[in-house]
């Protein structure tokens, strides 16, 4: 016995159309809604020319906002139309502190949409204002790099430019010694690359910088080690007294690098250095070598790994 159909072919389109209908007026309704929500808003103080602000200055503000959903979502999709800018030439109380309230944050708010503001936290923001100086430091990378397997890093990070100037009070730059970039991670890298890395950014209400970025060379190659024989023994600040003795009197020494780095490298001049302070004053009889090899190779091994010294003494 065949089963009884429940609904017409033309039936089923209407309860689709109904559905489709239903759902437009509810998503139109919400759209048209009034909301209050509350939205982060990146916060930028502008000092006056040449000075500098100081103080706890939070990157963002928070913002309870009266408004229709269809604002609320464009706001949700494009975040950086909000922006609060602050400049301090236009608050009242100026002075070596200035004291920033709701109504300066309410005037500096940019939205984007029709949206009323309700209230903003922090209700007030304790600055304080100084001379602008400037200074160079040098850059130094937050990097990470990790080779491929049997690939080796050559050398460091080559940065460009190698120094950067920071403009802020002085009681805060003379505390600045150098200034990071970004943490980057590298990871299985196995070929020299050429990357444009940010600058840090944690002090960028209070410090100035006049460039945003550096580019950092990294150099990764093949690994492989090259063995040098006979490498001399040698007095580093003086030369062996008379009646001492250091055995042995060459070394052999493995280095580490990469494939190109190695073949470039003229290895031929390696010393194994004793201080001649520490050799006067020995009482052990036993020493470490140092070997110094050329930027962007490692070390490995020295063999032997000691060295032996005395002193012959003539007695009666």
């Amino acid at each position: 016995m065949r089963g009884k159909k429940f609904f017409k072919k033309d039936d089923l389109k209407g309860l689709v159309f109904a559905t489709l209908v239903s759902f437009s007026i509810w998503i139109y309704s919400v759209l048209n809604s009034e909301y209050s929500v509350n939205i982060k808003v990146p916060l930028t103080i502008i000092p006056p020319e040449k000075h500098s602000v100081s103080g706890r200055i939070p990157d963002k503000i928070d913002v309870l906002i009266s408004a229709v959903g269809w604002q609320i979502l464009n706001l949700t999709l494009f975040p950086k139309s909000a922006v609060c800018n602050v400049p301090l030439e236009q608050v009242e109380s100026f002075d070596e502190r200035v004291i920033i309230t709701k109504n300066d944050f309410i005037k500096g708010i940019t939205l984007g949409v029709n949206a009323k503001i309700l209230d903003v936290s922090p209700s007030s923001l304790i600055l304080e204002i100084g001379r602008m100086v400037e200074k160079v430091v040098p850059v130094e990378p937050d990097i990470s790099i990790t080779p491929r397997d049997n690939f080796v890093l050559v050398g460091s990070p080559i940065i460009r430019p190698q120094y950067v100037v920071i403009r802020g009070r002085s009681e805060l730059v003379s505390k600045i010694e150098k200034w990071k970039t970004m943490k980057v991670m590298l990871k299985d890298v196995y070929k020299p690359l050429q990357i444009e890395v940010p600058l840090s950014d944690t002090l960028h209400s209070q410090i100035s910088l006049n460039v945003p970025k550096v580019m950092v060379y990294v150099d990764v190659d093949l690994a492989a080690e090259k063995t040098i024989y006979d490498v001399p023994v040698i007095v580093e600040g003086g030369t062996l007294p008379e009646g001492h003795i250091i055995t042995p009197t060459r070394v052999k020494a493995i280095v580490r690098s990469g494939v190109n780095k190695l073949i470039e490298s003229d290895l031929v001049f390696l010393d194994a250095k004793v201080k001649y302070s520490e050799l006067i004053k020995d009482t052990i009889g036993i020493f470490v070598p140092q070997i110094e090899v050329p930027p962007g190779m490692t070390l490995v091994s020295i063999d032997p790994p000691y060295l032996y010294h005395w002193r012959v003494t003539n007695s009666k």
